[in-house]
């Protein structure tokens, strides 16, 4: 059944305002938690806001401030203006841009049109950026001006892309401003009102076949994760619109996304960044009254040692969120001496649309040091258990399979039979491929990556992909991709080589690498060797490399006999 999304949100938020007269005058955040637990989708959440505080600042970007108001506006031209292009409802439209004012503009336009958003790395190659455009099988693409040079490339890959608007051009023929600018009649676009189980949006991870894989996001799961949070705000997730959060992690993420959407629930304001920068931080929290802040530790780092932050005003910040890994008892220390006490680990992953675990400001104890390494507790509503190899759960204290069972679980990988589902669950409970175990006061600590997965500079890299490219070189004989520690981002991609003959060099392969994926996946150091070390049945001991290569390998080419 379709509706008028515009008069059909407002009569469902009209509904839900009623839930509370507080609201009407600007609202509590108790009083807006309760209105908002009724809404469906997150353009109805931002109407909300709309109609409860238009003036209140959403957005700040360079030097561009948007109000609730006029977000929801844009979200409305955005909406119908996808529907004239021809993209149906479920219809899939790319997104390739680094963070701005016009991403979310166009996602909450999206959200309202039930089409579904593809926000891409741009730092993938565009051999990446094509496959991700066939296999969703997109056909309009919305790319930020900086990656024009890239476009002719995307084209020829995708015979089916038939519309680009460009973003971040206020003045071209084919840009977002004169795009979402051109006068539109509400009315005479009919939009569907999305189902529950209906897609919102498709993040591509690097899978660990070599392949990307899309994880599908439904309304109804972001939706049931910005409950999560609500339920935990007498801890850490008390934000209202009082609040101010840095928004740089990219879009492309989705922790990026799913940050803005929950700060967004709240009525908070985001200061919008193009991307992370310690030195834009520190002004940001100093010019803005910065209240809340996501980084990853190697970014704390950077903070500590930037020239700026000793002049830096940080009374304002109440909560440092980070995640990717833990943080080093002597970088929390350091941390605690600056910042003071506000620290909060997450742990959760693309799959189950964000947080499954914390470790909330009372647990980062120098007195308790074991504590730091772990990731916390789980949320409430999420059932996390410790599998064996047969899906028999294991004692406390006992390492197996960290799985969960959430309601913000994703709705499985496009474009697999069953959402590909069948792998990666025991019964109801989600694999997650992180081996770990829990001890006897509920924390959870994670040991090793089943994955093999690399976090490089808050980048989750998949060996699998990159191996599956080299081997394509005729000259690359076999691989092994390992990640080794690396002290500015965390881990660094190390390929361990042997080669078919010696016409391969380190410049030979790096060179083919850099052609087919993106620059932050190439690695940086390589090691040659005669064979690689294998077990009984065939597999590589990836174990083994990382003991002999990731303790105090300095990042550099190197060719071992």
């Amino acid at each position: 059944m379709a509706h008028n999304s515009y008069a059909y949100e407002v009569q469902r938020v009209g509904e839900v305002l009623r839930m509370s007269d507080t609201c009407r005058s600007g609202g509590s955040s108790v009083a807006d938690a309760a209105a908002l637990r009724s809404v469906t989708t997150e353009a109805q959440a931002l109407r909300h806001h709309a109609m409860v505080r238009p003036e209140h600042i959403a957005i700040h970007f360079n030097d561009r401030r948007i109000t609730y108001a006029e977000l929801d506006a844009r979200a409305s031209q955005v909406a119908c203006g996808i529907s004239e292009l021809g993209v149906e409802p479920g219809g899939r439209v790319g997104v390739l841009t680094k963070n701005s004012d016009e991403y979310f503009q166009l996602l909450f336009g999206l959200i309202r049109a039930n089409r579904v958003a593809v926000p891409i790395n741009w730092r993938l190659s565009a051999t990446e950026i094509a496959y991700i455009l066939r296999d969703s099988g997109t056909d309009t693409l919305f790319i930020g001006a900086n990656f024009r040079k890239i476009l002719d490339e995307v084209r020829a890959a995708t015979p089916a892309l038939r519309n680009v608007i460009v973003l971040g051009d206020d003045v071209a023929p084919d840009g977002f401003a004169a795009w979402v600018n051109r006068p539109r009649d509400p009315a005479a676009w009919p939009l569907p009102v999305p189902a529950s189980d209906d897609v919102m949006i498709q993040f591509y991870t690097s899978g660990t076949t070599g392949r990307p894989k899309g994880v599908q996001i439904t309304h109804w799961a972001s939706r049931q994760m910005r409950l999560l949070e609500v339920g935990h705000s007498e801890h850490f997730a008390a934000w209202g619109p009082g609040d101010v959060a840095i928004m740089a992690l990219p879009n492309s993420h989705l922790s990026g996304t799913s940050w803005a959407l929950q700060w967004f629930a709240r009525g908070a304001t985001c200061v919008v960044q193009e991307q992370i920068d310690a030195g834009e931080f520190l002004r940001a929290i100093q010019d803005f009254r910065v209240t809340q802040l996501v980084a990853v530790p190697t970014v704390l780092l950077q903070m500590l040692d930037h020239p700026r932050r000793p002049e830096t005003d940080l009374s304002g910040l109440k909560l440092i969120y980070y995640g990717s890994a833990p943080i080093s008892p002597q970088l929390l220390e350091r941390s605690l001496k600056i910042f003071g006490n506000r620290f909060v680990q997450l742990y959760g992953m693309t799959e189950t649309n964000g947080v499954l675990c914390y470790l909330d400001p009372r647990d980062h104890d120098l007195q308790r040091p074991h504590l730091l390494r772990s990731c916390g507790k789980p949320y409430p509503m999420v059932d996390l258990k410790i599998m064996g190899p047969d899906g028999v759960e294991m004692p406390t204290g006992q390492i197996g399979e960290i799985c969960v069972k959430s309601p913000s679980l994703m709705k499985g990988y496009w474009n697999l039979p069953g959402g590909g589902l069948s792998k990666l669950m025991w019964g109801q409970y989600f694999r997650t491929g992180d081996g770990g175990y829990v001890d006897s006061d509920g924390y959870v600590y994670i040991v090793d990556r089943l994955k093999d997965m690399i976090v490089s500079g808050g980048e989750n890299i998949y060996p699998a992909e990159i191996e599956s490219v080299a081997r394509e070189l005729p000259s690359v004989k076999d691989i092994a991709v390992i990640g080794v520690p690396d002290e500015r981002w965390g881990e660094a991609v190390m390929a361990i080589v042997v080669r078919r003959d010696e016409t391969l060099t380190e410049e030979k392969l790096l060179d083919f690498l850099r052609s087919r994926i993106g620059g932050f996946k190439v690695p940086k150091s390589i090691v040659f060797l005669d064979a690689l070390p294998y077990n009984a049945s065939g597999k590589v001991l990836k174990r083994e490399l990382r003991d002999r290569y990731g303790k105090g390998q300095s990042i550099g080419y190197v060719a071992s006999r």
